[in-house]
């Protein structure tokens, strides 16, 4: 199946500005992750292969649903920036250290017929997370011990930035102006997502209803 040419990044306003500020998006320890069946084998990845440090960045190859708002980016504060993905995975894939690909799903019983290679730890996850479609950049050095890893981007790969459906109209308008104002950004595309407040879904149903 060819790859979809988008990755979608679900995140907060602040770290949106911040990559925006300085043209760099963050690895983080997915120590933290909230799926801890996920965690463990990324903490499990690193401890056998005696890796100093294991740094994560995940997306989605799929479109905006109200999961992804809902887990990702929950409340007004919440972003997708939708990326172009060739351009975006163009530089790093070549750096030392980086590893990028699909997260494969699987369920329980498949695990236990056929253990999984070590190498692909980090990019495994349960079958119920399916619906997530996600894309990982992953980071390991067995020499240097960081807490982050950030990566530069071209502030050109950024095909789309959504603001939350949950951000007051008036609020996004602010917002908007905002992120147009840092340097490079003047003609990214910023909207207010719509998932929840679609006057053309709205639309279809008022003419229905008057035929």
């Amino acid at each position: 199946m060819k790859p979809v040419p988008f990755l979608n990044r679900f995140t907060s306003l602040p770290a949106l500005l911040d990559a925006l500020v300085h043209k760099r998006l963050t690895l983080l320890n997915p120590k933290w992750w909230e799926d801890g069946n996920d965690s463990y084998y990324i903490e499990r990845y690193k401890q056998k292969g005696g890796f100093k440090t294991v740094l994560a960045l995940c997306f989605t190859t799929k479109r905006e649903t109200f999961h992804h708002w809902k887990v990702f980016s929950n409340g007004p504060s919440g972003v997708c920036v939708e990326f172009d993905r060739q351009r975006l995975i163009k530089g790093m894939s070549k750096e030392k250290g980086f590893r990028l690909g699909t997260v494969v799903y699987k369920y329980i019983y498949e695990l236990e017929v056929e253990k999984p290679r070590r190498e692909d730890w980090p990019f495994l996850k349960r079958k119920p997370f399916e619906d997530e479609g996600e894309f990982r950049i992953v980071y390991q050095s067995k020499t240097r011990a960081k807490k982050t890893k950030g990566i530069p981007f071209d502030i050109g790969c950024v095909l789309k930035i959504s603001l939350s459906p949950w951000l007051p109209k008036s609020v996004a308008q602010t917002v908007i102006r905002v992120i147009k104002s840092v340097r490079g950004c003047e003609n990214i595309r910023v909207i207010r997502s719509s998932l929840i407040d679609n006057a053309r879904w709205r639309a279809v149903i008022e003419k229905t209803s008057s035929t």
